[in-house]
């Protein structure tokens, strides 16, 4: 026998055995609790980016009563439209100074996320259905999404999600991503080589940061970014809200949620829609943003019918309750009580037979205790 054949063997062995490992590592599943800590999602640095709630790379387009909580731009383009009837919260930035800064920093995003190490290959399988642990989940194709995704922190502080996309990310409609167990939707980030879609209805959690372009369907809800980088970002009667990030520790994020009462009724009856804040911090929650509900088409406010039990600050109540007939909400004025709740009701009707589903987004609700983790949704039928 060749006197090198012992010594390969167990060589050829233990290096199949390294493979094994490294491979059982990288494959399946992160189940809460479970975590690849050789190779665990991190956090990318922020720069001026963080201030946009949409980024656009051409243009910037949007049909309908999309309301846009934090900063809009495009660069190198220069066209933005459809503001109004879009509803903006922070500043436009289109073709200056700001916006070619942000784009960036936005590339330096991209590029870090796209460096990460994979923990998980979730190559052709759909990320619905699932609920994931915190790491750097890869594609060497699209990303897609049909149903529930829910993304576990375990209870630890600071974990982040990094989802990479080898070409597209597409959700299908009524889609949503949930938050659990201490989960930040300011730590989930998506990569995205191609561009992005979110299907009508979706409820998103993360920053979209995508090489060209970045489609938001009818009545689709982003907590976190829209940052395009060469293409255009395209909006349809959206609510994009950028989370608040720096939250105390010890903070317990406020909930939502959402009813119609009754919640059958005959076209051209009336019910009544009620959204309900909850907070379980022994201070109260202040608003650090405006919460706003925009109502599926069809759905219309009854005049004269919103009330509120939350507080203004500073009282009295002077109009700080938005409604018209498509869409009612509180500006940053709101508090919701130490260890409670409160309310925003309103009567709603339709002339129209059908299925209305009605939803705000996780992290609608912005506080200085957090931003609710999950969505709120009611659906209101139409005899």
């Amino acid at each position: 026998m060749n006197r090198f054949g012992s010594f390969f063997k167990p060589l050829t062995w233990f290096t199949a055995f390294l493979l094994a490992a490294f491979v059982a590592g990288c494959g399946g599943d992160q189940t809460a609790g479970q975590g690849n800590a050789l190779s665990a999602a991190t956090a990318p640095p922020l720069g001026t980016e963080q201030a946009f709630a949409v980024l656009g790379g051409s243009t910037v387009t949007n049909t309908g009563p999309s309301v846009i909580t934090g900063s809009l731009g495009v660069s190198p383009g220069a066209a933005i439209t459809g503001f109004p009837p879009g509803i903006l919260t922070g500043v436009t930035h289109a073709a200056d100074a700001v916006a070619l800064q942000a784009q960036t920093d936005t590339t330096t995003l991209y590029l870090d996320l796209a460096s990460q190490p994979c923990t998980s290959d979730v190559t052709g399988q759909n990320l619905g259905g699932r609920t994931l642990a915190p790491g750097v989940y890869c594609s060497t194709s699209g990303l897609q999404l049909t149903g529930a995704l829910t993304l576990d922190a375990g209870g630890v502080s600071g974990a982040v999600w990094v989802f990479k996309a080898g070409s597209t990310l597409i959700t299908a409609s009524s889609s949503s991503v949930l938050l659990t167990n201490g989960a930040n939707p300011c730590n989930v980030f998506w990569q995205v080589t191609s561009s992005a879609t979110l299907g009508t209805t979706t409820d998103f959690v993360g920053n979209i940061v995508a090489l060209t372009s970045i489609a938001l369907q009818t009545n689709a809800k982003l907590s976190g970014r829209a940052l395009a980088r060469n293409g255009a970002v395209t909006l349809d009667s959206n609510i994009i809200t950028v989370p608040v990030c720096n939250v105390p520790g010890t903070s317990i994020p406020p909930t939502l949620g959402k009813t119609f009462s009754p919640g059958t009724i005959t076209a051209g009856g009336v019910s009544t829609l009620t959204i309900t804040f909850t907070n379980a911090n022994g201070t109260p929650a202040n608003l650090t943003g405006p919460l706003i509900d925009i109502l599926p088409s069809g759905l219309v406010v009854v005049p004269g019918s919103v009330s509120t039990t939350c507080i203004e600050t500073p009282a009295p109540l002077s109009g700080w309750f938005i409604v018209d007939t498509g869409k009612v909400g509180l500006t940053a004025e709101g508090l919701i009580p130490a260890n409670g709740s409160c309310t925003v009701t309103a009567n709603v009707t339709a002339a129209a037979a059908g299925s209305y589903v009605n939803s705000l987004p996780a992290g609608a609700l912005q506080t200085d205790h957090g931003n609710n983790a999950n969505p709120a949704t009611a659906t209101l039928t139409v005899m």
